[in-house]
């Protein structure tokens, strides 16, 4: 599948959906070619870690006042704010998501990589991060990069184990099924407590930053499509406009109403 942004059109993604055994943990392995400006790019969380392996440049991440250049090999720990990043130079760049449960098999405690890049050799191991990183930049495509990494991806997940209870209250969140921890625990018979803790092991997030993030993402889609606002923040389940504002600036750096306008990123929410 190919999908281009829109007027952006010097952004190039495609994404290959993950079947079999690693669908489990990995929803999608998606490919990004941007030859735009070096204007600065918001990226809003999403709930996912994701495992970023550059071909080309990497670009530069926003460090409090500063500018860092990205690595060429590393995983975005669990985000509950926007990212903002600028080019150098074209990018090239493949992607490895991982769903929101997934990061928890990776370190005994996700949440010290709360809002940050951990490089992958302190993960994996130099090696098998190397060796990703080959494969990622030989790829001629998503499907392609599946094809001959699966073996040695499956190696480096093997030790996710996959809670079945956060799978189940995730997926709920995600499908506007519940849109607040109270109504988890009233769906799960699972204490609010019970349901924060597992959250937090699982996913390295507070469940209340998973219930922002995906009702963010439920407005965003909304606006993108052409309601109103005044009938998004109800329709998203917000108390108020205001509330939804509030969390746009949180999540996108941005007010909902440029929200419409397309951006270099979008590509990269597009479900």
């Amino acid at each position: 599948m190919i999908r281009t942004g829109g007027e952006m059109d010097e952004v190039e993604y495609h994404v290959e959906s993950v079947t079999g055994g690693m669908a489990d943990l990995v929803s999608e392995v998606w490919h990004l070619r941007h030859g735009g400006d070096e204007s600065p790019q918001m990226i809003a969380p999403d709930g996912c870690c994701e495992i970023i392996l550059h071909r080309g440049t990497p670009p530069l991440e926003r460090s409090g006042d500063s500018w860092v250049r990205q690595s060429d090999a590393f995983l975005y720990g669990p985000l509950n704010r926007a990212l903002t990043l600028r080019l150098s130079g074209p990018m090239d760049v493949l992607g490895i998501r991982l769903h929101p449960w997934a990061v928890g098999g990776l370190g005994r405690d996700p949440s010290v990589w709360r809002n940050r890049s951990v490089a992958l050799d302190t993960i994996i191991g130099p090696g098998p991060s190397e060796r990703l990183l080959a494969l990622a930049r030989q790829a001629a495509s998503p499907a392609d990069f599946l094809t001959i990494s699966t073996p040695l991806l499956d190696d480096c997940l093997r030790l996710c184990e996959l809670p079945d209870d956060v799978v189940d209250l995730v997926s709920s969140l995600r499908g506007g099924d519940a849109g607040s921890i109270r109504q988890l625990a009233t769906r799960s018979g699972l204490g609010e407590r019970t349901i924060r803790r597992r959250f937090e092991r699982a996913c390295g997030l507070p469940a209340g930053d998973l219930v922002g993030i995906f009702r963010f993402h439920r407005a965003r889609e909304a606006i993108k499509a052409g309601r109103p606002l005044s009938e998004v923040a109800d329709l998203a389940g917000y108390a108020d406009q205001a509330h939804m504002t509030r969390d746009f600036r949180r999540f996108a750096g941005i007010t909902p109403v440029p929200a419409r306008k397309p951006a270099a990123f979008d590509v990269l929410y597009q479900r």
